[in-house]
C-alpha cells in the first residue's frame, strides 16, 4: 500500500503531464517557484491545503482525485497486478486470445 504522499505525488505528476504542463508552467500558474513544484514531486515538501485546491483547479480535477490510490492508469495497473497476480496487459492478451480462438471455432 502506498503512502498518501506517494499517491498524491504520482497523481500530481500524472495529471500535470496529462494537461501538457511542465513543472515550470504549473509553477507559473500557481504563482510559485519551479523549485517548489520540484520539491513537492520529489516528496521533499508538502503543499498547504489551499495550494492543493489551487493545483486541482488548474488541472481541472476535484482535489480529492489527487489522493485517490486508484486514480491514475499507473495506479490501476499496479493495483490490478497486486490483486490478480498478473499484469493488466497479460490478462487482456489472454482474453483476446481466448476470444479469437472462440471466433475461429465458429467459422
Amino acid at each position: 500500500m502506498k503512502s498518501i504522499r506517494e499517491t498524491f505525488v504520482n497523481n500530481l505528476k500524472y495529471y500535470r503531464k496529462e494537461n501538457g504542463l511542465s513543472q515550470e508552467k504549473l509553477s507559473y500558474l500557481v504563482e510559485k517557484s519551479i523549485a517548489y513544484i520540484n520539491q513537492i514531486e520529489n516528496k521533499d515538501s508538502w503543499p498547504q491545503p489551499e495550494m492543493v485546491d489551487k493545483i486541482a483547479v488548474i488541472l481541472g480535477i476535484p482535489s480529492s482525485k489527487l489522493f485517490e490510490e486508484r486514480g491514475t492508469p499507473e495506479n490501476v495497473k499496479t493495483n490490478f497486478k497486486h490483486r490478480f497476480g498478473v499484469s493488466l496487459e497479460e490478462e487482456l492478451l489472454r482474453r483476446i486470445e481466448k476470444d479469437i480462438i472462440e471466433i475461429c471455432s465458429l467459422l
